[in-house]
């Protein structure tokens, strides 16, 4: 499980604006909170039939490919080390993004196999989008909320970062990337190479 941090809601929205995950060549589309809290919605009906067929990472992958902006939050986790990688580089890592993102879902969501995700209502995040609201109810403990940050500047609407608890997914996988990255001494293919091979986060 990534580590926590000290970033609220706010923070982590701010962040994702300036960064790659948001920064979205194109038109702002008219992204309205009824069709947001939608995708969440239908994104959790999904995750419950995922999580009884054992969270198979490759059912959780074809999930994010079809509306999680998968290439975007990649980018947005590599910093600036995204600037400094060669187009192979880019492709290479972003295939081992996509892995890696399909297991840290499944992990993170096969763990709620019989507990359930209400969403709860959405706050307006003005052009960043719409941030949807859910709690998961788990017996016997406290409610665990859930955010989604949603985006439609890509056309169709798609999640860009899910936050635990005031803990922004995709800002933690910048950290830990940035990480991974400095501990092989930049060494981009080396770090692409653990990350195919990484259980996810």
């Amino acid at each position: 499980m990534p580590h926590k941090m000290n970033i609220s809601r706010r923070s982590a929205i701010t962040l994702l604006a300036g960064g790659s995950v948001m920064a979205l060549a194109g038109p702002v589309w008219a992204l309205g909170a009824a069709e947001a809290e939608g995708l969440v919605t239908s994104i959790i009906a999904d995750l419950r039939t995922l999580v009884d067929k054992d969270a198979d990472p490759v059912r959780f992958l074809d999930l994010l490919d079809r509306k999680v902006a998968v290439p975007q939050v990649g980018k947005f986790a590599m910093a600036r080390n995204w600037r400094e990688m060669n187009s192979g580089q880019q492709d290479a890592y972003q295939a081992a993004f996509r892995g890696y993102i399909s297991r840290t879902y499944a992990k993170r969501f096969g763990d709620y196999s019989g507990e359930d995700i209400v969403v709860t209502g959405s706050t307006d995040a003005g052009s960043k989008g719409i941030l949807v609201k859910s709690v998961l109810k788990r017996p016997n403990a406290k409610d665990t909320t859930v955010e989604w940050l949603v985006t439609d500047r890509l056309g169709a609407p798609r999640v860009a970062d899910i936050i635990f608890e005031g803990i922004s997914l995709s800002i933690t996988l910048r950290e830990v990337f940035g990480g991974m990255v400095e501990k092989r001494n930049g060494n981009i293919d080396l770090f692409i190479s653990d990350l195919n091979a990484s259980e996810g986060a």
